[in-house]
């Protein structure tokens, strides 16, 4: 069955159909009587702007080669913007940085794991809250990645103070309990024996060094910490200006000045057509009454030897010579009917003229507007100075965060070196 159909019958089919619908299209033109040139233009436009789409009109007025170049420059530096756009929002999207997966997964740790201390509940949740409160906002999940990590150096700096007030306790609980024995003993024995001392005295400084080991680590953390949340806050200043300032006028560059610029040239395009369609029914006009001229001068030549063969056939009578008066008349009335019509015809043909004049006018006025417009649209002086503010904006974050990191590794050297 299919091989029965060919390409050349499907297109002859297409083609066919589309001419039938044309000439429709023509012959309800042609019944509709407007005297309103305008009203008439529009209904025009829409007939030869299917005949444009339908391939059928060729003589399609030429955009300068610089508009054309402006469109494609245009269209171009909109597709940019809008892939930029589609990215930079992510600023707009607070922690994403730092997946909600992630923080569940270190949560789940966390929790797991906090058993392992042996230290009061209430204590932690009290150390808990003061951590809060130091630290950046309250929220469901951190902000960032620096937000989450200065959460968990700050809590990790609450265990090993509860840590050191744990053995700190117990310090003093054994301090106080050998104080006790040891006044026992001394009513006892007057003399103390000299190793007993020195073991007690081994003992107090290794519980110094677990001391200020422990004291050496909560620094480590507390600093971090601050370093993180500096950080933090400045990555936070930075996502702001990326959402106030570029996305903003990235933003506007789409929706107001490039939509602008649509619309320029969808005026152009309109007044092209608009121009095409008058300067096309103009020459089927011209076209029409050059045929009736023709047609015209043909009759009448033909008329002329048929005149000449009866007048050389035939002798003149009496009633004959009433028929040259007879056609004079005739010839007079259809003269007057001609005169008439080629009036009506020349009023036509001038109001045409004057529109078509008009309609040059704007296609010229609309398309040097719109390529003044898209020159400035499409210069890069704009581009370059978002892409100068984006990198001025992380350029600022990044700064920050290398002076905070920088005065972290100073704490983190100065505690090293003091071990050593």
């Amino acid at each position: 069955m299919f091989s029965k159909l060919s390409f050349n019958n499907i297109t002859d089919s297409i083609s066919n159909a589309a001419h039938r619908t044309q000439e429709q299209f023509s012959s309800a033109i042609e019944k509709i009587h407007l005297d309103d040139p305008e009203t008439r233009l529009s209904i025009l436009k829409r007939r030869h702007q299917l005949q444009e789409t339908l391939g059928t009109v060729h003589d399609i007025s030429q955009l300068p080669v610089q508009y054309k170049f402006l469109e494609q420059k245009s269209d171009a530096l909109e597709k940019i913007c809008k892939r930029l756009l589609m990215v930079t929002k992510t600023f707009e999207v607070e922690g994403y940085d730092y997946p909600p997966n992630l923080t569940e997964s270190f949560n789940d740790w966390w929790s797991g794991n906090k058993d392992f201390f042996s230290f009061s509940k209430k204590k932690q949740e009290a150390a808990s809250k003061k951590a809060k409160a130091e630290g950046a906002e309250n929220g469901l999940l951190p902000r960032s990645f620096a937000q989450a990590l200065s959460k968990a150096t700050a809590d990790s700096a609450v265990v090993l103070k509860q840590l050191k007030e744990e053995e700190s306790k117990k310090v003093d609980e054994t301090t106080a309990t050998s104080q006790a024995s040891g006044n026992v003993e001394e009513s006892e024995t007057p003399k103390k024996d000299v190793e007993t001392d020195k073991a007690e005295d081994a003992e107090d400084a290794e519980d110094d060094e677990d001391d200020e080991d422990i004291e050496a680590l909560i620094k480590v953390f507390e600093s971090w910490t601050k370093c993180q949340l500096s950080m933090d806050q400045s990555k936070a200043e930075m996502d702001s200006l990326m959402v106030k300032e570029f996305n903003a006028k990235l933003t506007k560059l789409i929706e107001e000045d490039f939509k602008k610029g649509h619309e320029l040239r969808a005026k152009v395009q309109d007044a092209r057509l608009k121009f095409d369609t008058l300067r096309h029914e103009i020459k089927i006009k011209e076209q029409e009454k050059e045929a009736q001229q023709k047609a015209k001068e043909e009759a009448k030549e033909l008329e002329t030897t048929k005149e000449e063969t009866k007048e050389k056939t035939k002798e003149p009578n009496s009633e004959e010579k009433e028929k040259p008066e007879k056609a004079a008349e005739s010839k007079e009335t259809e003269q007057t009917t001609e005169q008439k019509g080629s009036e009506k015809v020349q009023e036509t043909e001038d109001a045409d003229s004057k529109l078509f004049e008009e309609l040059e006018d704007q296609f010229v006025s609309v398309t040097s507007e719109t390529v003044e417009f898209l020159g400035e649209l499409t210069d890069s002086t704009e581009i370059i100075s978002l892409v100068k503010l984006f990198h001025n904006f992380q350029l600022l974050h990044y700064k920050q965060c290398v002076k905070s990191l920088e005065e972290n590794l100073e704490v983190l050297n100065s505690l090293d070196s003091g071990e050593n």
